[in-house]
């Protein structure tokens, strides 16, 4: 089963701020909801758990994130690949951030992400989880806006 999430948010900071928080794997974990765990396994290399409420269950992976490519100030690319645990389940994802300067201190950042889940998790049906990945990207969406905002402002977390 195939999924796509994407969503843009604006931020008023400067591009080369956003890109550099994006850049710190712990920051930018900070503002995927359900992600816990991230540690460093090598260069642009770093395992996580992702876990997350899918209708009746909560749902959760051991990922291997590799960062694939870094094209400062503009983009970052991403692969996610993982078991679920407790369940036959495999994910493998790419994930993508583009950032685009608005004006001095403001900043868009477009977020895609492509999902593909094979195993008993493939076919729970697409419409849940269409409706919880389009919830993630929200979240993120909001909880990243937030995060950056705050960094500007020098206001606590």
């Amino acid at each position: 089963m195939g999924l796509q999430t994407s969503g843009d948010i604006s931020v008023d900071v400067p591009r080369s701020a956003a890109f550099t928080f994006l850049q710190d794997p712990r920051r930018l974990a900070a503002c995927i909801p359900g992600c816990r765990d991230l540690r460093e396994i090598g260069p642009n290399r770093y395992s996580a758990t992702l876990s997350s409420r899918v209708a009746f269950m909560t749902v959760s992976f051991n990922v291997t994130i590799d960062v694939e490519r870094v094209d400062p100030p503009h983009a970052i690319h991403a692969t996610i690949t993982g078991d679920a645990v407790g369940l036959a389940g495999h994910v493998a994802a790419t994930a993508t951030v583009q950032l685009v300067e608005q004006g001095q201190d403001r900043t868009t950042i477009r977020h895609t992400t492509d999902i593909a889940l094979t195993g008993k998790l493939g076919g729970l049906g697409q419409p849940v989880f269409r409706a919880t990945s389009a919830q993630l990207a929200r979240e993120f969406g909001a909880n990243l806006k937030t995060a950056l905002e705050r960094q500007r402002t020098g206001t606590p977390a």
